[in-house]
């Protein structure tokens, strides 16, 4: 495997004159170079890079306040939406208290009755996949600064044990590989 990256072409990708300069804006670009970067370079980096851990643990706790702002708007909305389908059926249910009306009368109320209580299925079973997709989401979203905590310590160093040698003459060719 080539490693096309230097540790000074990364930073001149990234627009900074060190690691110490790293922004939260910064780490995604960062993050996007490691598989072209040799284990020993983006080591090199995170240690020049002393917020790593408060960046990449800053970036856990926004995406945790969006996927809870998310919930809150969601359980806002569904209590709105039961209210208004309970409204509906309490004003039915008091239209069947009246004895003065006919079977027919009674039938459509109970028709509309069920298409109410069949809406608030239906919103149950669309909330539901909603919540998935954000659960999905967090998934996803962990599970890539798994990898790429993995990648820049674990997997790549192991790779470049077994004689891969990096090739960063080639400048040129570099420089169209990743654009930040």
């Amino acid at each position: 495997m080539k490693y096309t990256l230097s540790e000074k072409k990364v930073l001149k990708k990234l627009g900074i004159p060190d690691f110490r300069h790293m922004t939260k804006e910064k780490v995604m670009s960062f993050a996007s170079m490691l598989p072209y970067m040799d284990p020993e370079v983006a080591k090199k980096a995170l240690e020049q890079f002393p917020s790593f851990k408060d960046l990449a643990g800053d970036m856990v706790n926004q995406y945790k306040l969006i996927v809870d702002k998310a919930f809150k708007e969601n359980r806002i909305s569904q209590q709105a939406f039961y209210e208004a389908c309970n409204s509906i059926i309490s004003s039915l249910q008091e239209e069947l208290r009246d004895n003065e009306i006919d079977s027919v009368e009674r039938a459509r109320i109970e028709d509309n009755m069920i298409k109410v209580a069949a809406m608030i299925g239906e919103k149950d079973r669309e909330n539901k996949g909603m919540i998935l997709k954000i659960l999905s989401g967090v998934a996803l979203f962990f599970g890539g600064i798994i990898t790429i905590c993995a990648n820049i310590l674990g997997s790549n160093s192991r790779l470049s044990h077994r004689g891969n040698q990096v090739d960063d003459s080639d400048e040129d060719e570099d420089d169209n590989i990743i654009d930040v």
